[in-house]
């Protein structure tokens, strides 16, 4: 039963290493980020998609970029 629970363990960190990895984070854009973003496309109509759903989200009035914390940490 040992190495079975020395598994499950192993297997619950992993779980949690993985979750914590790739929880959103959520940052409100300034109106200037938000022009830039629109160069391209209006932000209204951006389709960009993580693992927790929609990259922009409009959140009482106010535009969030939401991305994962390992895609904070390693990109921008």
């Amino acid at each position: 039963m040992t190495k079975r629970r020395a598994f499950l363990a192993v297997l619950c960190l992993a779980a949690i290493a993985a979750w914590w990895l790739v929880h959103p984070v959520c940052v409100p854009l300034s109106d200037a980020d938000v022009r830039e973003f629109a160069r391209w496309a209006p932000i209204e109509t951006r389709t960009d998609r993580q693992l927790h759903g929609p990259v922009f989200q409009l959140r009482d009035g106010r535009w969030y970029q939401c991305k994962s914390w390992i895609s904070r940490q390693l990109f921008f």
